[in-house]
């Protein structure tokens, strides 16, 4: 198995229920281990659940489901279908959601980084990278898929992907940056055609024309609001975590791989 790449590495990471105590059943374990009396009911739950907080790692259902995609393109070229408008909004904007990302956030040095780093278990590429710095920048679709309101970073794929750029770079620190840029043309002419098909239009109505452009229209938001970052920190624990999962992960390859 190749080395991981730091965008994907999420799907390793994630944890099921069924094998994996959560964060809520952790909460509920350590609120039963307080307790001097326990009902019978009470202690058998105890046990299942010391049982999954101290069960051995194991790869998740979905992780199982990345390592098979990445075995079947090894072995037969297959490739997973990854297009999509907002993959494609992400790529062309790519460099405009920086610049406005440097402005608002007052950085002295912003600039794409080309560089590719690996060690022995990841690959990456960090958008932005620095002595003092180390983003991810993310573009949102529009301004309804914008994080205006959120106080932490919900995505946990994105968060793995920024704990490995650090593992990478060394750093313990960096920042997920949600950026709002002006959708491309030939982004919301697709996106017009789209919509003019579903409305069962034989022809482009100007209204359809003026509803698709005005969703995309973010003239009036300020640029100040058109940044949200959330910062991430790097533990030694997360090192260890993604060393285990890794590892899993080869040893579940070689399984399949006979």
């Amino acid at each position: 198995m190749k080395l991981i790449h730091a965008s994907s590495l999420g799907r390793l990471m994630a944890n099921d229920s069924t094998t994996s105590i959560t964060e809520k059943q952790l909460i509920t374990l350590n609120t039963l281990l307080t307790k001097i009396k326990l009902t019978d009911k009470q202690a058998t739950l105890r046990d299942d659940l010391e049982a999954k907080r101290d069960a051995k790692p194991q790869l998740s259902a979905g992780a199982k489901t990345y390592v098979q995609e990445l075995y079947l393109y090894d072995k037969f070229g297959i490739r997973q279908e990854i297009d999509s408008k907002y993959i494609d909004k992400g790529n062309i904007v790519e460099d405009a959601s920086i610049e406005l990302a440097r402005i608002v956030l007052d950085l002295d040095e912003a600039e794409k980084n080309e560089i590719q780093i690996e060690n022995d278990y990841l690959i990456g590429t960090p958008d932005v990278w620095n002595d003092k710095v180390l983003l991810d920048v993310k573009s949102s679709w529009s301004a309804s898929t914008f994080p205006f309101f959120d106080t932490h970073l919900k995505n946990k794929m994105y968060e793995w992907q920024l704990k490995a750029y650090m593992w990478l770079t060394e750093m313990t620190e960096s920042y997920l940056v949600y950026c709002l840029v002006q959708t491309p043309e030939i982004l919301i002419q697709d996106e017009i055609r789209r919509t003019s098909w579903k409305r069962g239009e034989i022809d482009i109505s100007d209204e359809t024309d003026n509803d698709v452009r005005e969703f995309h229209n973010i003239d009036h938001i300020p640029a100040w609001d058109r940044v949200k970052s959330f910062k991430v920190e790097l533990t030694d624990e997360d090192v260890s975590q993604m060393k285990e999962k890794i590892e899993l992960a080869r040893v579940y390859y070689k399984q399949i791989n006979k």
